[in-house]
């Protein structure tokens, strides 16, 4: 197959251009800092929105139909931009249904997911969320994961006042049964799988890595300044927090072309309404219950990649399995 430098700018397809990269997941790994990042590159076409869900929520089958739907994220770019891409985190945990759509519309777009620990991840996207309010204030991370582990073993999402999604993230980490799904539709080199802790270690080694698989110039990031994006916080007043969520929603397009805008204006709400930025460690029984769950994925997922895993999980690839 041909290198990335190689590959078409573009797919044309139905008289539409399409993108030929996706950042397919995971939440909670970067994959909004990854995203901002590229869309500075010269070579690069972001979407008007960062998370297009298309494959998840637009796709229907019809070929025409759906190329005209994508490709209207798209419309903005320039035809001498390499690369165009969106990034979906959800995709990766949809992986049997989003794998094949993918393959359908666009099967030379090279595919990246970003990879975190799953210990982490789990309880950063609780916090995350419950920032965001879109779970209780007062549900714990301890409820939370019994909710979640309840849910998969009866799977009852009606019976439960959580939306389904929130219940599965749970699951969603346990990333090898979803990057295999994807390795059955699209080439070994259309697919790459990095780490969040790498990027939070250097930025740009990381970007410059990215570089090389999709075909632009590494040299861009010697001189660029990383800023982190979407960092969990959450808001004094609750009114005011969903207010803003709802114009950052509706803003984003706009946005997304000013990126340094939106630094400024979050910037500024923080200040009038964080009540704080990150959070708690995890409970010691929280944590034991996560790495008993993950651990044979991760020796599974470390197994298929052939490759070592960032020395941050090292954890839970030396946890001895449950007889």
């Amino acid at each position: 197959m041909a290198s990335a430098a190689q590959q078409p700018l573009t797919r044309a397809a139905h008289g539409v251009r399409l993108p030929n990269f996706v950042i397919a997941g995971t939440e909670k790994a970067g994959t909004t800092s990854v995203f901002d990042y590229l869309s500075a590159h010269p070579e690069v076409c972001t979407s008007s929105v960062k998370e297009t869900d298309f494959f998840r929520h637009g796709y229907t089958g019809d070929p025409a139909a759906d190329a005209r739907r994508y490709a209207s994220f798209f419309e903005h770019c320039d035809p001498g931009r390499r690369v165009m891409l969106e990034a979906s985190p959800g995709y990766l945990g949809e992986a049997a249904t989003v794998a094949p759509r993918l393959r359908a519309l666009v099967p030379e777009a090279r595919i990246l997911f970003i990879l975190r620990d799953p210990v982490e991840r789990v309880y950063s996207s609780y916090n995350f969320h419950r920032g965001k309010l879109d779970l209780p204030a007062d549900m714990t991370f301890d409820a939370y994961q019994s909710r979640c582990f309840e849910y998969e073993r009866r799977a009852y999402p009606q019976e439960s006042d959580l939306d389904e999604w929130h219940l599965k993230v749970l699951r969603f980490g346990c990333y090898a049964d979803y990057i295999d799904v994807f390795r059955s539709h699209f080439p070994a080199d259309q697919i790459k799988v990095m780490f969040f802790e790498a990027l939070r270690a250097d930025a740009q080694a990381f970007m410059s890595e990215l570089s090389l698989f999709i075909g632009i110039e590494a040299r861009f990031w010697s001189d660029y300044t990383f800023h982190k994006s979407n960092v969990t916080f959450s808001g004094r007043n609750r009114s005011l927090h969903q207010l803003a969520m709802r114009i950052n929603a509706m803003a984003e397009p706009l946005l997304r072309r000013y990126p340094g805008i939106k630094r400024r204006l979050v910037s500024t709400y923080k200040t009038l309404n964080q009540e704080r930025e990150g959070y708690d460690p995890m409970s010691a029984q929280a944590r034991a219950r996560l790495i008993d769950y993950y651990a044979p994925s991760v020796r599974e997922l470390q197994r298929q990649l052939a490759a070592p895993l960032p020395h941050e999980w090292h954890y839970l690839t030396e946890t001895p399995a449950r007889s």
